[in-house]
């Protein structure tokens, strides 16, 4: 007879007695928590209304004279021909102390104009030799157009500066002598002088050195 061997069942494995690990345990503050105002409350009036003058109005003088002379009047400077001449001197030539006299006639004079005695040679007007207010004092009031003065002397508010008197020759830079003078009527026009506005000049005149004293050269 034929023996038949039946196969032995598999039995079904036993489960693991250590189970699969679980997944990493969360943290206990998963998150940071929100701060308590994330979002600032707009204000009421976001947006100042603006004023109804933005900016100051200039003033009607918005910019200072720093000279003591304000500019109170600023006429169109006054033209004088070539021809013409406002001062004239009284002779052609003096001998070194003579007295000059200097007459003068502008119908358009202020009350601040002065006529000073500079070289022949000057085109720039800074300060003069010697000179004098043509309304003839510093405590005038009103301008005089028509006058006369006579430089004899240093006038006592000529003591700032380089000014002198007699008015001598003196030595120039390249060794010749300067005999040549003029007298010059002057104004302080502008925000900043020196130099001075020349209105116009005298006719030259020379004057003549002595051999001693401020005189001398």
């Amino acid at each position: 007879p034929t023996l038949e061997l039946t196969p032995e069942p598999t039995p079904t494995p036993l489960p693991n007695s250590n189970p699969t690990p679980p997944s990493l345990t969360p943290k206990s503050l998963p998150t940071l928590e929100p701060t308590p105002d994330p979002t600032p409350i707009p204000t009421s009036s976001p947006t100042p209304s603006p004023k109804e003058q933005p900016t100051t109005l200039p003033t009607s003088d918005p910019t200072f004279q720093p000279t003591f002379r304000p500019t109170d009047r600023i006429p169109a400077s006054p033209q004088i021909s070539p021809s013409q001449s406002c001062v004239e001197v009284d002779a052609a030539s003096y001998k070194c102390g003579d007295p000059i006299s200097v007459t003068f006639n502008f119908d358009k004079a202020f009350d601040d104009d002065w006529i000073g005695i500079y070289p022949c040679e000057t085109t720039a007007y800074l300060h003069a030799i010697v000179w004098q207010w043509s309304c003839g004092s510093p405590d005038c009031i009103g301008a005089v157009p028509t006058g006369s003065i006579v430089f004899n002397s240093l006038p006592s508010y000529n003591s700032h500066g380089p000014h002198k008197w007699p008015v001598a020759p003196f030595q120039k830079l390249d060794g010749s002598i300067n005999r040549c003078f003029k007298a010059v009527y002057l104004r302080a026009d502008g925000p900043s002088v020196p130099p001075y506005e020349s209105i116009c000049s005298s006719t030259e005149f020379t004057i003549q050195e002595e051999g001693t004293g401020n005189c001398a050269i």
